[in-house]
C-alpha cells in the first residue's frame, strides 16, 4: 500500500529526489567542498579525476604520471646522472624537444586541472564560490604553468648559446692540422692522450683600440686521468719563436726581437695590423700567430681555444653575483700610463686591503691593475680570481641566474671547440674534476722573459707534465733570475690564493 506524505522510492521520482537532496548540500556549501578537494589533488594529474568518477581518464593519467615519475628517478640514481644530464644540455635538437616537452607538459596539466574542476563541480553554487573556484583553477594553472615556462626558457637559451658559442666549424680562426679530435664511441678520446687548451684574456674593448692579449694560459689535460697542468705566460715575454708553418716567420725568423715593443702581447697586433697580408683567406691573423707562438714557446700543439674579453669578465663576476678575494694590499683603481704618450693616468680609488666581497668593475681592477706592481704579481692576482671565482660557483645561484649568464658567454667568448664534439667535452670536465689540477706560472723567478732560454722552458713543460720520480733540487736564487730546471715549481692550482 502506498503511504502518504513519504518520499517515492522506485523510478522516476526517487532520482528527483535524490537530485533535489544533492542540490539541497550543495547550497550548504559541502558540494564546493569536495570540488575544492578534488581540484587540489589534481595537481598530481589524474588523482582528483580518478576520485570524481572519471576513472578511465584518471586512471590514465595517473598512470603516465607516475611512469615518468619513476622515470625520472631512475634516470638520476642509475648510472652518471651528472653526465647524462650534461650531455643533454649541449645538443641542439635534444634541448629543441625539450622545451617543447616543457611546454606540453603544462598545457595538458592545466587541462587536467580544467577537466578534473569541471567534473567535481558543485550542482549548485553561490556567486562567491564560484568566484572563488575560478580563482582556484586559474591559480594552479599558474603554479604548474610556471615550471613549465622556465623549463622552455631555459632550454631555449642552452640551445642558442650551444648554436652561437660553438657553431660546428672553424669561424674564428686557421684550423690548426692535426689538432686533437675525440671520437664516437664509450671513450671519446681513447685515441688522444693529452688536450692543451689556450686560454686568453683579451683586453679589446670599447675604450681600447685593437687586441692586447693580457693574460696566456695553457690547459694541458691528460685525457686519461683527468689531472691539468696549467701553464701561464707572462705578456712580457721577449723573442718569442714563430714555427715555420707561420706566416711571421718570414719576418721575424730568429724569433719576435725588437726591444720593449716585440712582447707576447704584441703578437697579435703584428699579424692582425701590421703584416694581415701575410695571412690571405685567415678570418683571425692575431689569433692564429698567437696561438702559433704560444705553441712554439711550450713546444705543445694548442688543439682549441677559448677568449673572453675585458667586457665580459665583468658582465660574468656581476652575473655571479661578485666574488670574495683576499686582498693582500691596497689595490689601485685605475693608474698606468697612456700606451701613446707614456703619460701617467689617474687613481679613481683603491680595493682595500683584507677579505673583500667584489663586483665586476673592483674585480677586474683586482686582476688587472699594473700601478705598484709588476706583470708577475698580476698574474698571482689573475689566478687568485679564477681559482676564487671556481671556489664559489653556486649550482643554485648559477641556475637562479642562468639567462645572465649564458648571454654573457654568448656575447663575450668565442672558442673553436665544435658542436658535435661538445658531448666528449663533458667526459674529459668530469675528469678534470676528478684529477687534479697544477700551476706552472713562468714568472721571474722561473724565467728571465727579457731573454728566455726556450729550451728550458720547454724543459721544464715537459717535466711538468711527466714528472720525474725523484725531482732534482730546485735552482738556488741569484740576483739575475736563472731558467728553473726542474718540475717542482708546477704547483697546486689551489695553493694560488
Amino acid at each position: 500500500m502506498h503511504r502518504t506524505g513519504g518520499p517515492p522510492r522506485h523510478g522516476a521520482g526517487a532520482r528527483r529526489a535524490r537530485a533535489a537532496g544533492a542540490r539541497h548540500a550543495s547550497a550548504r556549501g559541502q558540494g564546493f567542498g569536495r570540488f575544492v578537494a578534488l581540484t587540489l589533488m589534481s595537481l598530481v594529474p589524474g588523482a582528483g579525476l580518478l576520485l570524481a568518477g572519471r576513472r578511465r581518464s584518471g586512471g590514465l593519467l595517473l598512470a603516465i604520471s607516475a611512469a615518468v615519475l619513476v622515470s625520472a628517478v631512475a634516470l638520476l640514481l642509475v648510472g652518471d646522472a651528472t653526465r647524462r644530464v650534461l650531455t643533454f644540455a649541449v645538443q641542439p635538437r635534444t634541448l629543441a624537444l625539450a622545451a617543447v616537452v616543457a611546454g606540453l607538459v603544462g598545457v595538458l596539466w592545466c587541462l587536467s586541472i580544467l577537466v578534473t574542476a569541471w567534473a567535481a563541480r558543485p550542482a549548485q553554487s553561490s556567486g562567491a564560490q564560484r568566484a572563488l573556484g575560478v580563482a582556484l583553477v586559474a591559480a594552479l594553472c599558474v603554479a604548474v604553468a610556471a615550471p613549465s615556462s622556465v623549463g622552455v626558457r631555459y632550454a631555449l637559451i642552452q640551445r642558442d648559446l650551444v648554436t652561437s658559442l660553438f657553431t660546428g666549424a672553424v669561424p674564428h680562426s686557421r684550423p690548426v692540422k692535426g689538432a686533437a679530435v675525440p671520437v664516437s664511441g664509450p671513450d671519446p678520446w681513447a685515441g688522444v692522450p693529452r688536450v692543451n687548451l689556450l686560454l686568453i684574456g683579451s683586453d679589446a674593448g670599447p675604450d681600447r683600440t685593437g687586441v692586447r692579449t693580457d693574460s696566456m694560459i695553457v690547459a694541458s689535460i691528460d685525457t686519461k686521468t683527468g689531472n691539468t697542468v696549467l701553464f701561464g705566460l707572462p705578456r712580457n715575454l721577449e723573442k718569442v719563436p714563430f714555427p715555420v708553418t707561420d706566416p711571421l716567420h718570414s719576418v721575424w725568423p730568429n724569433g719576435f726581437n725588437c726591444g720593449d715593443a716585440c712582447l707576447l702581447n704584441a703578437v697579435w697586433q703584428q699579424a692582425a695590423e701590421v703584416h694581415p697580408d701575410l695571412f690571405p683567406g685567415d678570418p683571425n691573423p692575431g689569433l692564429t700567430a698567437t696561438r702559433d707562438a704560444v705553441s712554439e714557446v711550450l713546444g705543445l700543439k694548442i688543439d682549441s681555444y677559448a677568449i673572453i674579453d675585458l667586457r665580459g669578465f665583468t658582465s660574468l663576476v656581476d652575473a655571479m653575483g661578485g666574488v670574495d678575494v683576499n686582498v693582500p694590499r691596497r689595490i689601485p683603481i685605475g693608474g698606468g700610463h697612456n700606451q701613446f704618450t707614456n703619460a701617467q693616468l689617474p687613481i679613481y680609488g683603491y680595493i682595500e686591503p683584507g677579505r673583500r666581497h667584489l663586483n665586476g668593475y673592483q674585480a677586474l681592477w683586482f686582476a688587472r691593475s699594473r700601478q705598484g706592481s709588476d706583470d708577475y704579481d698580476r698574474m698571482a692576482r689573475q689566478r687568485c680570481m679564477v681559482t676564487s671565482l671556481l671556489d664559489q660557483a653556486n649550482p643554485a645561484q648559477l641556475l637562479s641566474r642562468y639567462p645572465e649568464l649564458a648571454s654573457v658567454a654568448k656575447n663575450n667568448i668565442q672558442t673553436d671547440i665544435r658542436q658535435q664534439d661538445l658531448g666528449a667535452w663533458v667526459v674529459l670536465v668530469e675528469r678534470i674534476q676528478k684529477g687534479h689540477i697544477r700551476s706552472l706560472p713562468f714568472t721571474d723567478k722561473v724565467i728571465s722573459p727579457a731573454d728566455p732560454n726556450f729550451a728550458q722552458i720547454r724543459a721544464l713543460v715537459t717535466r711538468a707534465i711527466a714528472p720525474a720520480p725523484t725531482p732534482t733540487p730546485r735552482p738556488s736564487a741569484s740576483a739575475k733570475p736563472r731558467p728553473a730546471t726542474d718540475a717542482s715549481v708546477a704547483q697546486s692550482a689551489s695553493s694560488v690564493c
